[in-house]
């Protein structure tokens, strides 16, 4: 029965005499190692027996010949053998052996043989395997991208160092077994349960970006890509690209206050191409306007109103050519005769059917301003109000002066914060088409207009003033109309009503004569005038080596001189060193639309300065003084 079982076996079955004789083998042997039973029977067991082991299996059996202990009797153990084609082929061995009863010692061994090399091979590939998994493993723990692992309800399974470290955790145990939303605050749950999971879910993946909660409660950008494990689950790789968004914004913001820079610079290039022959001009008219209102009726309001806006315009002109200059300091500004002029000049470009009107206390209220930024402010409010009426229609400005009641509730202002100091209240109210809720947090902005026409500045030099001012401005809009209000610092000095006695320089530098050099005939003319006013003889020069010609003929017949900056030929610092080198005691003025800032003077080479806006109200005073200080000089 046994024979038959042995025969039967795909195992080889092997036993040899106390020599290492073959004394059996089967079929199973026959197949494993190529040798038939009337081939190797009688013949020694080293057939199968590898080189490298016989002399160790040789030792062993004749430990147990000698009554010793086997290591291998009883046991399985892994091995190779020797096929009759030379291959080695692995084996798991048992091995038994039966003794002579009469010696006690053994009468011969079985060894059941199996052949190992598919569970080798298999071996071999789960260790492959396992070692793949391990460096795997490794590489999702160093990577820096998070990658979380779900099961099919959505409860984490795994997650890695990386993206338990960018929501706050030191370790993945306090998320284990929690559900992925956790992660995520209510509305991103739903955008990705609305967006990402049907995705994930019909087409096998998604990519995207959302916004998770850390620990902390502080907000974490990423990038996911979220896929369909096999088992049903979620596999999400994330990464933190909040560094890289605010290093894209901190970009779009550099490159829009470059563009902004920009742009600033090209339009100041050209306004400021046209702005010093505008200056001329404007100096011109501002002159003739009040030479004419001294000889007409008093009180004519045309030639104020003209007077105004020169002066006005030349003040602008005077901050375009030079913004970052000094600016005056401010001073007690009666806020209610700066308002009426504002209301005047602004009254001349409405429409038929538009009207503006001030609203205020007959006491005076100073206000802690320069008269040219605080004009300049109201102005552009009243411009905008204009330009806000109805076209075809009735409408109207109001415009209200209050000191403002510390107890009143104002908006939530967009420009500054309420003063602390006591602050007076400019209302500008229209009645027009109003400000859309979206345009109304930009309004201040530079370039941002909602016009079809102008550059968008008008409201961004507002926002400008009334900050630098100390003040804050609130804005309320509807259907309406809008509402400006404006808080502005009153000044701790009260306002200076005491008459000012002018004196009369007529006739002051009779028997003077002075040489007058600038390449506007208009302007020429215009200083020429104002000279002639004072009973000194003027002598009008277009050109610069022409006025040096004159200078030469008569080397000492001249008392003063007055050039222009700006010219042909020469600018007037290059004329003013000439006539220092050759004439350096004689005194010379600067009258001119430039400011300091664009030209290239040493402090010493002029003796006055006078700017072409004050031509009418300045140069006489400065000749006066000039030649005043020389003659007492000379004496």
């Amino acid at each position: 029965m046994s024979h038959l079982i042995a025969q039967a076996t795909s195992d080889a079955f092997v036993a040899v005499d106390p020599d290492n004789r073959v004394i059996y083998w089967n079929n199973g042997a026959a197949k494993m190692f190529g040798w038939q039973a009337d081939e190797i029977m009688g013949e020694s067991l080293h057939r199968i027996v590898p080189e490298i082991h016989r002399a160790n299996h040789l030792a062993g059996m004749r430990r147990l010949a000698d009554g010793g202990q086997s290591r291998l009797v009883g046991k399985t153990t892994t091995t190779s053998a020797l096929c009759r084609d030379g291959r080695l082929l692995p084996v798991e061995l048992s091995l038994t052996l039966w003794v002579n009863p009469e010696t006690g010692k053994p009468a011969g061994y079985a060894a059941i043989l199996r052949d190992a090399s598919e569970r080798r091979y298999l071996e071999g590939q789960r260790d492959a395997y396992q070692r793949k998994l391990e460096e795997q493993f490794s590489a999702i723990e160093a990577t820096s991208d998070g990658v979380a692992i779900t099961d099919a309800e959505g409860f984490f399974i795994y997650l890695n160092r990386a993206h338990c470290t960018m929501f706050g955790y030191s370790d993945a145990t306090a998320l284990v077994g929690r559900h992925w939303s956790i992660l995520y605050n209510r509305q991103e749950v739903e955008r990705i349960e609305q967006v990402a999971m049907p995705s994930v879910f019909t087409v096998g993946g998604w990519r995207g970006e959302a916004s998770g909660v850390r620990r902390d409660g502080s907000i974490v950008e990423q990038e996911v890509t979220l896929a369909q494990s096999p088992s049903g689950g979620l596999v999400c790789t994330t990464r933190d690209v909040g560094d890289v968004k605010r290093a894209t914004r901190d970009r779009i913001r550099a490159r829009e206050r470059l563009l902004l820079a920009e742009r600033k610079e090209m339009i100041g290039r050209a306004v400021s191409g046209v702005a010093h022959d505008l200056a001329n001009f404007i100096a011109v008219m501002g002159a003739s306007a009040t030479t004419l209102r001294a000889k007409s009726l008093p009180g004519s309001p045309e030639l104020e109103r003209i007077e105004g806006a020169a002066k006005q315009a030349s003040s602008l002109i005077e901050s375009v050519l030079a913004p970052n200059a000094a600016k005056r300091p401010p001073c007690a500004l009666d806020a209610k005769s700066a308002l009426m002029t504002v209301i005047e000049l602004t009254a001349v470009t409405l429409k038929p059917y538009h009207s503006i009107m001030l609203k205020a206390k007959e006491e005076s209220i100073a206000l802690k301003a320069a008269e040219s930024e605080f004009l300049r402010v109201m102005m552009n409010l009243c411009n905008n109000a204009r330009d806000s009426l109805p076209v075809d229609r009735a409408g109207s400005i109001e415009v209200t002066l209050e000191t403002l009641n510390p107890a009143r509730k104002l908006p939530k202002p967009i420009v500054g914060e309420k003063p602390e100091l006591p602050s007076a209240l400019i209302t500008v109210q229209d009645t027009g088409c109003g400000i859309e809720s979206e345009d109304l947090a930009g309004i201040f902005e530079p370039f941002h207009t909602t016009k079809s026409y102008g550059t968008g500045l008008g409201l961004s030099v507002v926002s400008s003033k009334v900050a630098e001012a100390g003040g804050s401005i609130h804005v309320k809009s509807g259907r309406d109309g809008t509402t400006f209000q404006v808080v502005w610092p009153l000044a701790t000095l009260p306002l200076d009503h005491r008459a000012v006695e002018e004196v009369s320089p007529q006739r002051a530098l009779a028997g003077t004569k002075i040489l007058i050099v600038d390449d506007n005939p208009s302007v020429l003319d215009l200083i020429s005038t104002e000279v002639r006013k004072l009973g000194a003889a003027a002598i009008a020069i277009s050109s610069p080596r022409q006025a040096l010609q004159e200078l030469e003929a008569d080397p000492v017949g001249w008392d003063a001189v007055i050039v222009d900056y700006d010219m042909p030929e020469m600018n007037g610092a290059q004329l003013a060193a000439r006539i220092r080198d050759a004439w350096p005691s004689l005194p010379i003025l600067l009258c001119t639309a430039l400011h300091e800032v664009e030209m290239d003077v040493p402090p010493s080479l002029f003796d006055e300065r006078v700017t072409k806006s004050a031509i009418s109200s300045s140069l006489n005073q400065a000749l006066i003084r000039l030649l005043n200080d020389t003659r007492v000089e000379e004496a």
